[in-house]
């Protein structure tokens, strides 16, 4: 009843099927039946991993030695929990025992998912994350598959929205008797979608479902934008494919997943509104080369995957709001007899890529390693993330101030600082290069936004400030026609300096949604960085001189988080005292709105580090000095 949703998982042959199609006249009262939204066959989440060339995972991995309680949750396919790599960092809770029928040579994805939440791409040497993963494994092995090993999907005895909902309310909620299996969970990854399901202008009912899960419990879903990995159409002759400059073939190959946008939409349910949607970035920490005979489609480093699924969003919202690391993978020619050339993404599991854990060739084998890629890696690789994130928001909770840290939930701290610390980078000028058009110059900011969101992440950005770059953080809740006035101080060094300055506003929130209105979501939470206000002195655009830059200035506010990125160079005047000033505030959007509505902010100022100021220090002394006088007056 919570979002709208009552559906019956029938079984009928084709040729009821058939008959019901052909004959007008039969059951046409059951097929015109208003109160029936659609019929459609079993939509099933899948994780797909090709069974090819396998390594050694050399060296010592690190001993998993006191792991606190986990903060991410993994809904995909059952891991091998006692690979060298994930033996004691795993909390398998398996409520539907589905390991009774899932031989190890199966437990790819999940085992590929897990991997790089916990150790990230092994080629990159990072350290394990000092937490367990909770898993829930919502896939099996598909007993209709005649492949070895088969393909791993939810069973299409049992519906996706149902085991979904079991599986997140087991989490928070006691069920059967027993307490709530992972009550300090905060973010949930799903590295899976639907395959047959695009987004095309209405939810579907699991994004539906996600939707009213992250507003109930509060929790993050961290979700792959999805993969589409047929064939890419070039306009290149087949006969000059094989001398083709690697640079012209990367402006090519982007020109032809651009113009496919139509078959290269989000999969369900990553068009949710609430969740945080991920795309994958062409990058990896490989050393391996393109194998022999094949492409590489990209020479410049940053560019969105040709793979991904592209946005944008439910009601023109920016989907996916961040772009990961999806790892590289190479092209190969289609043999065929068309004149231009059309390239294909082959199944491999030989590098460049991610190097994960993965079942062995031979039974018993729990050191083997291979490369994946994908949108489902970026999702894994965000929920990492996502996971150092949470324990540096507790330690700044003892920090003067910190209290505000528990004032908001920690799912929405999580979406906003994951978003806060995207950009578009070079990639922004490399697709504005080849895409922008006297046609689209009008729209172009909307049409690039759909390929690169808000950019790919740079969570080093975050975790810690420098001189040149200091973060401050706000938030709390607001209720309908509420605003939140915050105020972040300048450096006094600054005043009058030229060079290199840049502005960065993030604010996230989560919304209750309304299952009876278009609008769907209740509260529209947004900040003006130029508000109409009598002191647009103190307006950041007019204040610090800087001007909008990267993802369009319309399509920030129709969703759940608003990431705008200020930049300038001029010289801008200023006291000791002066503050940028943001206005938070809160309407309703879809029907009443009686709740109260979290929401996170975090400002960043950077400034070239050639300019010598210490812009942290002189920042953090009077952020300090404000948080010493109103706690010693009450006021808030």
């Amino acid at each position: 009843e919570e979002i709208g949703y009552h559906a019956l998982l029938l079984r009928m042959p084709i040729s009821s099927v058939q008959q019901l199609l052909a004959d007008a006249a039969h059951d046409a009262a059951l097929v015109q039946c208003e109160q029936i939204q659609f019929f459609r066959a079993a939509g099933q989440m899948a994780g797909a991993v090709a069974d090819d060339t396998r390594l050694p995972d050399v060296g010592q991995p690190p001993a998993p030695g006191q792991l606190g309680e986990p903060v991410v949750a993994l809904f995909d396919g059952l891991p091998l929990q006692n690979h060298r790599r994930l033996a004691g960092r795993l909390v398998i809770d398996d409520p539907d025992n589905v390991e009774s029928d899932y031989p190890a040579a199966d437990r790819r994805h999940g085992t590929a998912m897990a991997s790089l939440i916990v150790h990230g791409d092994l080629d990159a040497g990072e350290p394990p994350l000092n937490r367990r993963l909770y898993v829930r494994p919502i896939l099996r092995p598909d007993p209709r598959d005649w492949r070895t090993p088969r393909h791993e999907t939810v069973t299409e005895s049992e519906l996706v929205v149902d085991l979904i909902h079991r599986a997140v309310r087991r989490l928070f909620e006691p069920t059967g008797g027993e307490a709530p299996a992972a009550p300090e969970v905060r973010v949930i990854n799903l590295s899976i979608g639907i395959l047959d399901r695009l987004f095309d202008s209405s939810l579907s009912p699991l994004a539906r479902l996600l939707d009213w899960l992250a507003w109930k419990y509060r929790v993050l879903f961290v979700v792959s934008a999805g993969n589409h990995t047929h064939p890419i159409e070039l306009g290149v002759p087949r006969a000059e494919i094989a001398t083709i400059d690697p640079h012209a073939l990367q402006t090519e190959v982007i020109k032809a997943v651009a113009a496919d946008a139509r078959h290269r939409r989000l999969l369900s349910p990553a068009e949710a509104v609430n969740v945080l949607t991920v795309g994958a970035l062409h990058v990896d920490s490989s050393t391996g080369a393109v194998p022999a005979g094949s492409l590489a489609p990209f020479v410049d480093d940053g560019l969105p995957s040709p793979i991904n699924a592209q946005g944008m969003g439910y009601r023109r919202a920016i989907k996916p709001e961040v772009l990961a690391s999806g790892g590289r993978l190479f092209l190969r020619e289609r043999l065929q007899t068309t004149q231009d050339a059309v390239l294909e993404v082959p199944s491999v599991t030989c590098s460049p890529g991610h190097r994960v854990a993965a079942p062995g060739a031979l039974a018993g084998d729990l050191s083997a390693t291979w490369h994946v890629r994908g949108t489902s890696d970026a999702a894994a690789l965000t929920s990492r993330v996502a996971a150092v994130l949470h324990d540096v928001l507790e330690d700044l909770q003892t920090e003067p101030g910190g209290e505000m840290i528990t004032d908001v939930p920690m799912a929405v701290w999580l979406k906003a600082l994951l978003v806060h610390s995207a950009a578009w980078g070079p990639a922004g000028e490399m697709l504005t290069t080849v895409l922008r058009t006297a046609d689209n110059a009008r729209q172009f900011k909307e049409y690039i936004t759909r390929l690169l969101g808000y950019g790919g992440l740079q969570p080093d950005r975050i975790k810690e400030c420098t001189s040149a770059r200091v973060t401050a953080l706000g938030g709390g809740t607001l209720t309908v026609d509420q605003a939140h006035i915050h105020r972040f101080p300048l450096p006094p060094s600054l005043s009058g300096q030229g060079g290199q300055k840049r502005l960065v506003i993030t604010l996230a929130t989560l919304t209750p949604i309304n299952t009876g209105h278009q609008a769907w979501r209740r509260a529209d939470v947004w900040f003006h960085p130029d508000p109409s206000r009598p002191a647009k002195s103190r307006d950041p655009l007019t204040k610090l001189r800087l001007g909008r830059d990267e993802a369009d200035a319309r399509a920030v506010q129709r969703g759940t988080v608003q990431h705008e990125v200020l930049v300038g160079t001029r010289a801008a005047p200023f006291v000791d005292g002066d503050d940028v000033e943001i206005q938070v505030s809160c309407r309703a959007d879809a029907g009443a709105l009686e709740e109260e509505v979290p929401y996170a902010l975090a400002v960043t100022l950077e400034i070239a580090p050639e300019l010598g100021i210490d812009i942290y220090q002189e920042v953090r002394t009077r952020v300090h000095a404000r948080v010493q006088v109103a706690q010693g007056t009450g006021a808030g």
